[in-house]
């Protein structure tokens, strides 16, 4: 045995592994990522290039050269009746000229009224000049719809408050991304282009937000009170931003599902709107009778007039 083992000696040799953590680390995953993230802003340019139209890419161009309709361009002329019966044309430049003279009158409605009546003007004479503005607004709004061909999108109506400006959703075109208050890109350069025209009167306005009838899991969280709400916030954000003026805004509200316009179908699209109502001058004195203006009420309560007569 001895013998054997001397003959058949083993010989174990081990060596020490090298190490190769130490060359390569995780900056490599750094460079494929940020590489990645590059293709992926590629990709979506190149999608939203090729989904949009010639026109609608020119209108990307002119609104970050900030251009708009209401600069360099002439919509249609309007025409309208002066105070000696002849026919009057009212262009885009007529009424960025009323604008300027707006804007150095005061903001308040009060003062213009009273500034009218020394003038011997009566207020029926004020409330017969606001309407007329109202329906010049009113064929001012359509012509820039128009442009956008996006007539489906809006509906008008004069009632004896005011200009009532409906902008709904419908099947092909949604106004806010669903279930948040987050402005598509097409409505958002639409109200933009609204915002001038509405700065050509001084009469107040009234933005109402309101929701179909699409409930929320956890109802006190988040309903569509909140939702109506910071619509109608987001949609004055924009106003304001593209020259309207903020002291014109009288009231900005939600309303929920609570007035749909359609009824039978209360998930409709049509329901999913923003309401502008353009107040005359005796809707906004009647609101400021009613809330008060300053604590103190415009136009005395009735019951005052009766006992002093």
């Amino acid at each position: 045995m001895r013998s054997r083992n001397k003959e058949h000696t083993t010989i174990i040799k081990r060596s020490a592994r090298k190490g190769h953590e130490a060359m390569h680390g995780g900056a490599w995953k750094v460079a494929f990522a940020d590489f990645t993230l590059a293709m992926m802003a590629l990709f979506m340019v190149l999608w939203i290039m090729g989904s949009v139209t010639e026109e609608e890419r020119k209108e990307i161009v002119s609104n970050l050269n900030g251009d708009s309709l209401f600069e360099g361009h002439s919509i249609s002329p309007i025409t309208q009746k002066e105070a000696g019966g002849k026919m009057a044309t009212l262009t885009t430049g007529d009424a960025l000229s009323k604008r300027k003279t707006a804007d150095k009158s005061p903001a308040d409605p009060q003062k213009n009224v009273a500034q009218q009546v020394k003038h011997s003007q009566s207020l029926e004479d004020v409330n017969t000049r606001s309407q007329r503005e109202i329906e010049d607004l009113a064929r001012i709004i359509m012509k820039i719809t128009s442009a956008y061909d996006a007539q489906s999108n809006l509906k008008l109506e004069i009632v004896p408050q005011g200009l009532r400006i409906l902008i709904t959703d419908d099947q092909k075109r949604e106004m806010f991304q669903r279930s948040s208050a987050i402005l598509t890109p097409f409505f958002n350069r639409l109200l933009s282009e609204f915002a001038p025209a509405l700065s050509t009167i001084d009469n107040k306005i009234i933005i109402t937000g309101h929701t179909d009838a699409t409930h929320f899991r956890d109802q006190d969280l988040y309903n569509n009170w909140n939702l109506s709400g910071e619509r109608a916030m987001q949609a004055r954000r924009v106003l304001t931003r593209n020259g309207l003026d903020q002291n014109q805004i009288l009231q900005v509200s939600g309303m929920a599902d609570q007035m749909p316009l359609d009824p039978q179908n209360p998930l409709s699209s049509a329901n999913r709107r923003i309401e502008i109502m353009v107040l005359t001058h005796s809707a906004s004195e009647s609101l400021y009778q009613f809330f008060g203006q300053h604590g103190e009420k415009v136009i005395k309560p009735l019951a005052d007039k009766l006992s002093k007569n």
